[in-house]
């Protein structure tokens, strides 16, 4: 997959493992590769930091917020008060 500059507004895709890169003078993540495991994502993120001086690639995967999976802004939790 080719790095993608994401917007501020855009979403990261969810629950699937991602590889950003930091570094954007704007502070954005770049969107370097998707990946269907964390060992995938893991070893495409040592890949790319191994000629770094400063590791600059991480991997991570982004959850949905159970609230907002549930349609609403806060957990049963919170409106138990």
């Amino acid at each position: 997959m080719n790095s993608h500059n994401l917007p501020r507004d855009t979403w990261l895709p969810r629950n699937i493992w991602l590889v950003i890169e930091h570094g954007e003078p704007d502070g954005r993540p770049l969107l370097v590769s998707q990946h269907a495991s964390c060992g995938e994502a893991e070893a495409e993120r040592d890949r790319r930091n191994r000629n770094a001086s400063a590791p600059h690639f991480q991997a991570c995967i982004v959850l949905e917020p159970i609230a907002q999976h549930m349609g609403g802004q806060q957990s049963p939790a919170a409106l138990r008060r």
